[in-house]
């Protein structure tokens, strides 16, 4: 059976897919950001050794299951959807210190708080996911950084789930509306098999239409790991600020290194245009690379998502959007696994 829930003024939103019980049903998604600057007063002790903090790590995640939920550290990277080429972080976000020096940061560091509970009406599931983005700074300032706050609500109603051979979740998709007219599509890869790191997510925000689709915005990649099975609900930086020494334990060796996964070498193929297919190719660091266009058929338009693994296969999950007759918008969603020529 299928639902549907009205979320934009003309538009109503489905979600088709293996499993035809599965329909998409969002809610108006709450979002708010801020911005602030508190004292310090939680901090991690940074009186132990890195390996006494990681043994903690290793504790607090050693319950996980799944792609989401918990707690997490990890770097985001913007880039250009259209030739996959990185985009600065904004001018004014970055000390004049770090200009000075030709040190600007490619990457913004983030800790992520993901909690799983019922909807208000005890039927569905909501993540709610407050991302925490911490400001570039030096000097003193490292002692108690500036940070802004994110707050979305996600219902879970649409997710879609692969699950690899060991039984594990192996790529996860969500959609969600952002206010009255975006979509956002985001894509979580497990990176079990890399060191360092626990997943990567890739966000785009679309606005769908009966007559064209639209990437809206700028893409964002975040490389993070888990720091903990349990969230905190974002609260590491309430009542007492938060110092550079506690973000840097999280982050783990590899996500604080100095060259960031927007330098590291990609399986990805080079961006281009197919102008016989109508559709998009670009590739992106990490081994990820997107597809997007309109098919042959000139009545749905696909946006692809893939991710190169260690073993040399491409996991990819493809979003088929169509317009009804009825001017209904539907989408379905697929996912296979390809081997590497």
């Amino acid at each position: 059976m299928m639902s549907y829930l009205r979320t934009l003024p003309l538009l109503l939103f489905c979600v088709l897919c293996s499993d035809p019980t599965w329909a998409f049903a969002p809610r108006t998604i709450s979002a708010h950001q801020s911005r602030r600057r508190l004292t310090r007063q939680f901090t991690y002790s940074g009186n132990g050794e890195e390996a006494g903090f990681e043994s903690l790590v290793e504790e607090a995640t050693s319950g996980s299951t799944g792609l989401y939920g918990g707690d997490f550290a990890g770097r985001a990277a913007t880039f250009n959807p259209g030739d996959g080429s990185f985009i600065s972080i904004p001018d004014y976000l970055i000390p004049e210190s770090l200009k000075e020096w030709g040190q600007e940061p490619k990457c913004l560091e983030v800790l992520v708080s993901e909690d799983v509970h019922d909807d208000e009406s005890g039927e569905g599931y909501v993540m709610t996911r407050v991302t925490t983005k911490i400001l570039p700074e030096t000097g003193c300032g490292v002692d108690n950084l500036e940070t802004m706050l994110a707050t979305d609500e996600i219902d879970l109603e649409s997710q879609w789930k692969s699950d690899d051979d060991d039984g594990l979740e192996d790529v996860v998709g969500l959609q969600y509306p952002l206010g009255e007219d975006k979509l956002r599509v985001e894509t979580i890869f497990g990176l079990e098999e890399e060191y360092g790191v626990d997943r990567i997510r890739v966000a785009i925000d679309l606005i769908p239409s009966e007559e064209n689709f639209a990437i809206v915005s700028p893409m964002v990649l975040t490389l993070e790991r888990r720091t903990s099975s349990i969230s905190s609900g974002g609260t590491i930086s309430e009542g007492g600020g938060l110092d550079g020494r506690t973000v840097y334990m999280l982050l783990g060796e590899r996500l604080r290194a100095s060259q960031t996964f927007v330098d590291e070498p990609s399986m990805s193929n080079d961006s281009y245009f197919d102008p016989d297919s109508d559709i998009r190719y670009v590739g992106l660091p990490s081994n990820i690379s997107i597809a997007y266009g309109w098919n042959n058929d000139g009545n749905s338009w696909m946006l692809q998502v893939s991710h190169i693994t260690p073993n040399g296969s491409r996991h990819v999950i493809s979003r088929q959007f169509t317009t009804a007759n009825n001017g209904e918008l539907d989408f379905e969603i697929r996912s296979w696994v390809e081997d590497l020529p």
